[in-house]
């Protein structure tokens, strides 16, 4: 952002939206970004505008569209940032979106984390991984594979062709001899010193130039090593390296050239069915073909195409692990320049000749994508609201519960007592919301106490923070994590927890439909009824809450197992001198355990990355010396 954009918030305007629309005329007409709030302060709608007046007052006229209309009639408050050029609101409204995920905003189905390779040349020997996130450590990251098929289909390629190390970095510590994989010549043998650094780096790079797709450096690189070996008379090497080209060839030579300019491009394609739109990309690497990758949208059901296209490339491509000069698009973009500059590369939609060729390709993969998916797609919707549907008509619930949230305790006998709170979101997990807390109710078992803390601590915050909303309205760049309200409340217990829940929602004067989930049946409690209401066992409405209870013990249980960990491994490395947080980590990752530790011997410990001598023998003296 240039100067202080940022610092020229205009305070959020409030009301219906009649009285929203007697304001518009007050708005400035500058570029910007404007955020339309449901109750509680949601964010129901980010947009941007080069204009924010003449924007705004648009959704106040006649004849709007099923869509803008469903979302005015929710609107109970609007916001806008000013900036300085359409540019810097194209990355202000991206960077909104992402975060706070607006329902009435085009999305990027993200319900899973597609996977990356990562090779971290940072390593002493590095190797291959696969990881569901990128993260700022100096890694490589590579992807992201949308299908698991493709990530498999990669590394089968990369074990054929490098012989790279595969093992865990626990067990190369501990290995005493080479494995299989160096007999059969699918390693280096690095664990045991069968090869120098420097020529098992070589190997490393090969492995990232292959996955950037430059193939040709590569062969070439390998073609040179195998005729040095050979004039050196080792034809033994010589030949494992003439093995690894001829695989290389046979990889490459199912990748057809597609463009004689050698250019990096991806191709996009699109196809719409309902709410649902699906985007092939094509990626093109030094004018070959290297696969196809499938993303679907949500909530495109009422926009044109070229909102479709805009909102994947500027929610995709930010966060790729690499993006090309150039994108081929099959629809014209107005905002084209602007969308140029946020992502670094040219958008282009070609009229004529292979690339124009290339897009129908990638429509009709993406085509083939949306005649193979959607049936999944609408039998999870429906199975979904029909569930809601059953479960408001058993608890008579005033509205669908579409957002409905789960509360659980874990603890045992009272010590490390954690609560978590899960979230279904029209039937689906909003991990995202996922939220645990520490129980501060004293060490004694009183699962009822903790459910009344855990509850109070939430909604409390909650109505904090639609104060502070509602105060404020600039509030957009702190996430509020709290302020939105379920339209149904779930505890893991019987009688005793709702009835608990109902006085804490009581005395926070809260009408929130709540029920106890007892284990033993399965059975419904509601608060001041004396039986409970029993679900068909084939029932939809049983699974959902069901499997939102489960989600929740799970996700309480895994906390608590990880501060009894936590609280374990305080109790025994941290009392040896020396030792802090950051090398008592690097120990565990390098030995696996605290037995592995205690029965390394002073050799093994010096080898660990980051302990030294001094502090080996302080290891090793703990463990083996009467205290």
């Amino acid at each position: 952002m240039k100067g202080n954009s940022l610092n020229r918030m205009w305070a959020g305007i409030t009301g219906n939206r009649y009285e929203l629309g007697n304001q518009v005329s007050e708005l400035p007409d500058s570029p910007g970004v404007y955020v339309y709030r449901g109750e509680g302060g949601e964010v129901l709608y980010v947009g941007k505008a080069r204009n924010l007046r003449n924007r705004v007052r648009s959704y106040f006229g006649s004849n709007l569209s099923l869509k803008t209309e469903a979302l005015m009639s929710r609107v109970e408050g609007l916001e806008i940032i000013v900036v300085d050029s359409e540019a810097e609101a194209l990355i202000l409204e991206s960077n909104l979106i992402k975060k706070h995920k607006p329902r009435y905003n085009i999305l990027l189905r993200d319900d899973k984390h597609y996977p990356y390779l990562r090779v971290n040349l940072n390593d002493e020997w590095p190797t291959v991984s696969v990881v569901r996130r990128m993260s700022k450590d100096g890694a490589r990251y590579f992807g992201p594979f949308t299908r698991s098929g493709s990530v498999r289909e990669t590394l089968s390629f990369l074990r054929r062709i490098f012989p790279y190390r595969t093992c865990s970095d626990r067990s190369f510590a501990q290995v005493s001899r080479p494995c299989l994989n160096y007999h059969i010549g699918r390693c280096l043998g690095p664990c045991t010193g069968e090869i120098d650094r420097g020529a098992y780096m070589e190997t490393v790079h090969e492995v990232v130039r292959f996955l950037e797709g430059r193939h040709k450096d590569v062969r070439d690189s390998l073609e040179r090593r195998m005729l040095d070996l050979a004039r050196n008379l080792d034809f033994e090497n010589a030949a494992k390296v003439r093995d690894r080209i001829s695989a290389l060839d046979d990889v490459t030579q199912r990748q057809k050239i597609v463009l004689n300019d050698m250019k990096d491009r991806d191709v996009l394609g699109l196809a719409r069915s309902g709410k649902y739109a699906f985007v092939a990309l094509l990626p093109v690497r030094k004018g070959k073909l290297l696969g196809r990758e499938g993303f679907v949208l949500t909530g495109t059901e009422l926009d044109e195409s070229e909102e479709i296209i805009r909102a994947f490339i500027t929610q995709y491509y930010p966060n790729a692990s690499f993006v090309p000069k150039e994108i081929a698009i099959p629809v014209l973009l107005p905002d084209e320049e602007e969308i140029n500059e946020y992502i670094g590369t040219r958008v282009r939609t070609p009229r004529r000749g292979i690339l124009k060729e290339l897009v129908a390709m990638a429509s009709d993969n993406a085509r083939a994508m949306m005649v193979a998916g959607m049936p999944r797609y609408e039998r999870e919707a429906q199975e979904h609201l029909k569930a809601m549907e059953d479960l408001a008509k058993a608890l008579h619930l005033r509205c669908l519960p579409r957002r409905i949230e789960c509360y659980d305790i874990s603890n045992i006998s009272g010590k490390e007592a954690v609560a978590s709170m899960v979230v279904l979101d029209g039937g689906k997990p909003e991990k995202p919301s996922y939220r645990r807390f520490r129980m501060k109710t004293g060490d004694k078992p009183n699962d009822v106490a903790m459910m009344q803390e855990v509850l109070w601590r939430r909604f409390k915050r909650g109505l904090n923070e639609r104060a502070e909303i509602g105060a404020q309205g600039n509030t957009l760049l702190r996430k509020s994590k709290f302020a939105v309200f379920p339209d149904l409340v779930v505890v893991d217990g019987g009688k005793g927890q709702v009835n608990a829940a109902k006085q804490v929602f009581g005395e926070l004067e809260l009408d929130i439909p709540l029920v106890g989930l007892a284990e033993r049946n399965e059975e419904l409690f509601l608060p001041g009824k004396r039986d409970p209401v029993v679900l068909p066992r084939d029932s939809g409405a049983l699974f959902l809450v069901v499997r939102l209870r489960d989600e929740a013990h799970r996700f309480a249980l895994s906390y608590h197992r990880t501060l009894r960990k936590k609280k374990a491994l305080d109790t025994v490395l941290s009392d040896i001198p020396g030792l802090g947080p950051v090398k008592i980590k690097q120990l565990l990752r390098t030995f696996g355990s605290v037995d592995s530790i205690r029965q390394a011997s002073l050799e093994e410990l010096q080898k660990a990355k980051g302990i030294g001598p001094q502090i080996a023998r302080s290891i090793y003296d703990y463990f083996n010396k009467p205290h």
